[in-house]
């Protein structure tokens, strides 16, 4: 019998985008928190979990660590109360191709679909709804796991054991993502890595990090089917 496989999906730059929803609650949010203008035009957000994005920003606008380290559990909480009123279908751009490749993927047997994110989990969620794809996706790992993106596979890999009562292997996981870091992660713990250029890095960039495979989009599912799952 063949060994059960795990699909990891990454959510933003991946399967959807938001219509600059995180940036503008984060400035916000930030701004309330630190009584002052905080701008997070400096920092780049992809890739990396939605603490270390807290924290990069703050940094970047000149507020103490030690400050930051004190505001960082208040400021996750109420980036998650002012960001869910906006993810909404209106405000999310979903991928062509990503429902059709969900559907085919799903019933498939010894297949299981969950996400890897650096999103906290309530957000990721609220993307997830509002894109209408939340049903492929019962379990998964979250920057509110852990701020560094590495920590988060094993977490994912645990969660898929308890839900699906199955055992996987660190072989039998593929990780499905946009950046540098989602490499980075797979590649830590001997995963399977498998990149579309779909986010705000372009094919050049992400072929010289020699993923396992590289994808323009997700809208071929037989390609998909061929290349990252090893099925003609």
């Amino acid at each position: 019998m063949a060994r059960p496989k795990l699909l990891l999906f990454d959510i933003d730059g991946t399967m959807l985008r938001t219509t600059g929803v995180g940036r503008r609650t984060i400035e916000q949010v930030l701004s309330d928190l630190c009584e002052r203008p905080i701008n997070t035009n400096p920092v780049l957000f992809s890739g990396k979990t939605d603490p270390q994005i807290l924290r990069d920003v703050m940094q970047e606008n000149g507020v103490p660590k030690e400050d930051v380290e004190a505001i960082l559990p208040t400021a996750m909480a109420a980036y998650v109360e002012a960001a869910l009123p906006f993810l909404i279908p209106e405000n999310i751009i979903r991928f062509a191709g990503v429902p059709e490749l969900l559907d085919l993927l799903a019933p498939r047997p010894g297949l299981h679909l969950g996400v890897l994110t650096g999103n906290l989990e309530p957000t990721a969620y609220g993307k997830l709804e509002a894109a209408a794809i939340d049903h492929f996706f019962p379990f998964g790992s979250f920057g509110s796991d852990s701020a560094n993106r590495n920590d988060l596979l094993p977490i994912a890999l645990e969660r898929a054991r308890a839900h699906t009562q199955q055992s996987f292997e660190m072989q039998d996981v593929i990780l499905i993502g946009d950046t540098e870091h989602d490499v980075r992660c797979a590649r830590a713990h001997g995963a399977t890595i498998a990149c579309v250029c779909t986010g705000h890095f372009d094919r050049p960039t992400l072929a010289a990090l020699e993923p396992d495979v590289l994808l323009d989009d997700l809208r071929d599912a037989a390609l998909f089917m061929r290349d990252v799952l090893g099925e003609a």
